[in-house]
């Protein structure tokens, strides 16, 4: 949460290596330190996958809807367009508040030259606002555009939102995490954390998608990705 970080270790990524051990590790910290919370979270991702809410999200072979969002510079980024000029990695995070989706605007941060010089671009979206995300650019050292779904249309779209139980409701606000205010929004609707990485035709080659905002798509598997790209082009 914003007010647990340290300021002090702001602006600079420091993730390095799997990021899954990372954020077990944070899981970790959570489970000890915020045991209400935690326990709020793991009931939110038992009734969701009980639901099996990500059944109709596309999937691997399926082509990705476009859309047209605004970034975090006020300009217009449109799917289609970015794709004209290589394959994309699009990952959803839930905000600026969540330490979960700062460890992996890290993560990214750190292979997004790699991923540059492999002809792909990676773009973050969230459904915070200009200022919020720009500073968890800032703070990420991200240096790539960061996408405000305000409203979550587009993740809403894709199946990617849910409404959050009164028990997570409580423990956010005890953390000072109100959701109507962090995405300028009317009520408690959250994003689910995922990740795809879409072909310059639209389609997606690889994805990870898992209710759990605890786990997101390892770095390998990003970089493997687009290295697949890489080595297409040059057949």
């Amino acid at each position: 949460m914003e007010d647990e970080r340290d300021p002090a270790a702001a602006k600079a990524p420091v993730i390095k290596g799997d990021v899954a051990k990372h954020l077990a590790a944070l899981e970790d910290e959570f489970r000890g330190r915020l045991v209400n919370y935690t326990r709020a979270v793991d009931h939110a991702v038992a009734r969701l996958k009980a639901g099996s809410i990500t059944d109709t999200v596309v999937g691997i072979g399926d082509i990705f809807p476009d859309f047209i969002l605004p970034d975090s510079r006020g300009r217009l980024w449109r799917l289609e367009t970015a794709l004209a000029e290589g394959p994309v990695v699009l990952a959803f995070h839930r905000g600026y508040w969540c330490d979960f989706c700062h460890l992996n605007m890290q993560t990214l941060a750190e292979i997004s030259p790699n991923v540059r010089a492999m002809g792909c671009q990676i773009v973050a979206i969230s459904p915070q606002n200009a200022s919020r995300s720009a500073k968890l650019a800032a703070e990420t050292g991200a240096d790539f555009p960061i996408l405000c779904d305000i409203g979550l249309g587009v993740a809403t779209g894709l199946g990617l939102s849910y409404i959050v139980g009164d028990d997570l409701q409580r423990e956010l606000a005890l953390l000072q995490v109100d959701l109507d205010a962090e995405n300028c929004s009317y009520g408690w609707l959250m994003p689910i954390t995922a990740t795809f990485v879409i072909d310059m035709d639209g389609r997606i080659a690889a994805r990870h998608l898992d209710p759990d905002p605890r786990s997101r798509m390892d770095r390998d598997a990003i970089l493997q990705a687009a290295s697949n790209f890489q080595s297409a082009a040059r057949i």
